[in-house]
């Protein structure tokens, strides 16, 4: 093996190796999904802090209904069950 192929390997070694580094790289962070759900909490959490300042009526009426539906489900299972115990 002469000098410029052990170069030539090195070299090839060296650049199979940044592949493979950025490789792991992305599949670290397609895999992270802890990490993926923090982004999109704070993700939605600027959303709605964006949407609060820059129209607060609209955003207290989505505020009054989504607490209207969520009231509706636990009072629809609620008297489904007081039913059931009849």
């Amino acid at each position: 093996m002469t000098l410029n192929e052990k170069q030539q390997g090195v070299a090839d070694a060296a650049k199979a190796r940044a592949e493979l580094y950025g490789t792991l790289s992305q599949l670290k962070d397609r895999l992270n999904y802890a990490q993926r759900i923090d982004d999109a909490v704070d993700d939605a959490r600027h959303k709605i802090a964006e949407q609060k300042r820059q129209n607060p009526v609209a955003f207290v009426a989505g505020v009054v209904g989504a607490a209207a539906v969520a009231g509706a489900i636990v009072w629809g299972i609620a008297s489904a069950a007081a039913k059931r115990l009849r």
